[in-house]
């Protein structure tokens, strides 16, 4: 075996391993790599994919062009690494790229030496190489992972038969066996060894490249996942937003970090500590971040920017928080100047920001439901009916002079059922609290119709700490008397509650002579009350709390009639949700 023709060879597979280096960088080959090439179905992007692919054939025949051409003559031959870049067109590129690329090679291999002995079966073997590697790289379009022990059998196999081939077609035989002599080794073991280091570059380099990128992904992750608990409140806490900082500069590579709005920092690292800021000397960097909403990047000094102390060491970033137009805070982060390339630390920072927004909006969000269900609370609050507390003070006064220790207890129900009504704003309370206020509300009712009325609570001892909403059992129970059983000579009402797995069941029944049938069926399909239709303000209270219900707890979660001659059923089926416990969590 010559050292010369190995050392060829050698120099053939160096150059497509820097050729594989450089196809690493286009678009194009990353796309074939990754299997981005799915089989287009608009004109334009078939002609795109087509030209790609013929691009891509032209790079490989290329390279076979200049395998020729430093490769050594042996006999009328010249040994090279031409199969590695048939075979490996058609891998990557499919049928379109192997036989362009198989096309290319032939026909260069005999235009420069068509009077050498082997040209006919050098053309002939590059062509059967170009169908080989187009029928694999089809077959295989959708998965490219060709293994080591594959590459180099097919390449082996692609060797075997170019060497066929010459000792068939070459004349006279003995110069095509002398010829065969020669190059068998080279050719054969070193291009299939040379076939296996081409495909390893391509996969270290997107191995490599996939590597960094989850390292990337998995360290903003955990950044994201540590500062979510400190966003709700980041803006007006000045901890919470200093606990932020902290994690980003523990869990990234950067020399600071500063969250800034206009002219205010609301939470910096060390690195901005003698930063002030003001309208003369805001930063352009900031100026541009928020006019143009996207993150910018900053490394010529302006003596009148106030950054400008941190540009002699720092690449400063930043990024928008976007909370909607006029409100735009910005990340800034500082990374050290000697990095060759900053754009992970942009993907990073700006990936960070929009997180950040997002749940900023997410946390103003909860801000306004929380008001808008303070607000309802509050106007169910000043809807106390004039009527009740005039008949309740009436009543009180009646037994003032005669049973001075009844005023007295009535005095307390009162007191007590204006401070649940006034003073508990919270939109869930616990199902006992509820039941208090309804116990003062029944003790006054009680006294004002005497005889005529009676009012009988059961309830499970196990349901008292599950939450229901605020002032929703009321209503019901205020129904039920006024339209139910003080239409009757001896009224009765059973509130009954009843703690079952998962939830809890509260019937409110009264022995009155029934609904009227229009209230029902516009409480069940959730219409309002039609005030055209008199019903002496029955179904109002209803109404509210069966928009209620079936807001907090969905459609199938509203009140539940039964009504007749001989009197009304209403049930509600509610979660049951202990003290603590979040508005979407149930107990067990």
């Amino acid at each position: 075996m010559r050292y010369d023709i190995v050392m060829s060879v050698c120099m053939n597979i160096s150059l497509l391993i820097v050729l594989a280096f450089l196809l690493t960088k286009l678009k194009c080959v990353e796309r074939l790599l990754l299997n981005d090439t799915e089989e287009a179905s608009e004109p334009g992007e078939r002609v795109r994919q087509c030209g790609e692919q013929i691009f891509l054939g032209l790079i490989f025949g290329l390279f076979c062009i200049i395998s020729d051409y430093i490769g050594i003559q042996v006999e009328g031959a010249i040994p090279n690494a031409r199969v590695i870049g048939v075979l490996s067109a058609g891998f990557l590129g499919g049928p379109v790229s192997g036989m362009v690329t198989a096309i290319i090679a032939s026909a260069h291999r005999y235009l420069i030496f068509p009077e050498r002995i082997s040209t006919v079966a050098c053309v002939i073997s590059a062509l059967i190489h170009g169908v080989m590697g187009s029928v694999i790289g089809y077959r295989c379009r959708d998965h490219k992972q060709y293994s080591n022990f594959f590459l180099m059998g097919i390449t082996f196999l692609a060797e075997a038969i170019h060497i066929g081939l010459i000792l068939v077609m070459t004349k006279p035989y003995d110069e095509a066996l002398e010829i065969v002599e020669i190059v068998l080794i080279p050719m054969v073991c070193l291009n299939s060894l040379g076939m296996v280091i081409f495909f390893s570059v391509f996969k270290e380099i997107f191995n490599k490249a996939d590597l960094e990128a989850a390292a990337s992904v998995s360290v903003a992750s955990k950044a994201m996942q540590r500062c979510t608990p400190y966003l709700a409140d980041a803006e007006t806490n000045p901890e919470s937003m200093e606990q932020i900082i902290g994690i980003i500069m523990s869990e990234y590579r950067c020399a600071g970090a500063a969250v800034i709005r206009d002219c205010q920092f609301l939470g910096r690292s060390e690195a901005f500590s003698e930063i002030e800021l003001d309208r003369n000397t805001y930063p352009r960097l900031l100026s541009a971040t928020q006019t143009y909403q996207t993150t910018r990047i900053s490394r010529v000094p302006l003596p009148e920017d106030a950054f400008y102390p941190l540009y002699r060491k720092y690449v400063i970033m930043s990024a928008p928080i976007i909370k909607d137009k006029e409100d735009v805070l910005s990340l800034v982060v500082l990374v050290r100047k000697n990095a060759y390339s900053h754009r992970a630390d942009i993907e990073f920072v700006t990936g960070l920001a929009n997180y950040f927004a997002t749940q900023l909006k997410l946390a103003d969000m909860d801000k306004q439901r929380e008001n808008l269900r303070r607000a309802e609370i509050r106007a169910l609050q000043s809807q106390i009916n004039p009527h009740f507390l005039f008949n309740a003070l009436n009543t009180i006064s009646c037994f003032c002079r005669e049973k001075p220790e009844k005023a007295r207890e009535l005095l307390m129900a009162l007191s007590s059922y204006f401070r649940n009504m006034l003073e508990n704003i919270d939109y869930m309370v616990p199902l006992e609290t509820e039941l208090e206020h309804v116990e003062a509300y029944v003790r006054l009712e009680e006294a004002r119709f005497e005889d005529r009325l009676r009012v009988k609570i059961k309830s499970d001892p196990r349901a008292g700490s599950c939450r229901v909403p605020n002032l929703i059992l009321q209503p019901i129970v205020e129904n039920a008397i006024r339209h139910g059983a003080v239409k009757r000579e001896r009224g009765l009402v059973q509130i009954r509650v009843l703690r079952e797995e998962n939830e809890i069941r509260i019937d409110v029944e009264d022995n009155g002579p029934g609904m009227d049938r229009q209230v029902i069926d516009r409480l069940y399909a959730n219409r309002e009350p039609d005030p055209s239709v008199r019903t002496d303000g029955a179904g109002i209270g209803m109404f509210n709390v069966q928009h209620r219900l079936t807001g907090i707890f969905g459609r199938n979660a509203g009140l539940q009639i039964m009504s007749g001659s001989s009197g009304t059923i209403v049930r509600m089926t509610i979660p049951c949700r202990k003290e603590g416990e979040d508005e979407n969590s149930s107990c067990g």
